[in-house]
């Protein structure tokens, strides 16, 4: 039996579905640059060019990469499960291993100190 198929007749025949999302507190920031791909293609240059192009480098003085969006903070988790219960349990088991992030805005009075936890129904 294609167990393709069977994944894809039980995703379309899901009566409920609810997603879980939660907002986390005191994630470290992680670092998103991708790596230096070095690649030497064509003919290679001579030691006396490198040298000229390592000083032009450092005359101009002009950072090469930008750092702005670098360092991002990851802070939203979010799950699928069938049943309401299944989304407790898993927020239960959140809460032992995070810390969740409360409420600041003032100016929302049901969301002021209250964790920033939402379950919502997925079709």
């Amino acid at each position: 039996m294609d167990t393709s198929k069977d994944i894809l007749i039980k995703t379309n025949n899901m009566k409920e579905s609810f997603r879980l999302t939660v907002h986390v507190a005191n994630r470290p920031k992680v670092d998103t640059r991708a790596p230096k791909v070095v690649s030497k293609k064509g003919p290679q240059k001579t030691a006396v060019d490198t040298a000229k192009e390592e000083a032009r480098k450092q005359r101009s003085n002009t950072p090469q990469e930008s750092s702005k969006g670098r360092y991002k903070v990851y802070t939203t988790l979010s799950s699928y499960h069938m049943t309401r219960e299944d989304c407790m349990k898993e927020l239960a088991d959140i809460k032992a291993k995070y810390e969740i992030q409360l409420g600041k805005d003032h100016k929302k009075k049901s969301k002021y100190n209250k964790e920033l936890w939402q379950i919502s129904f997925v079709n």
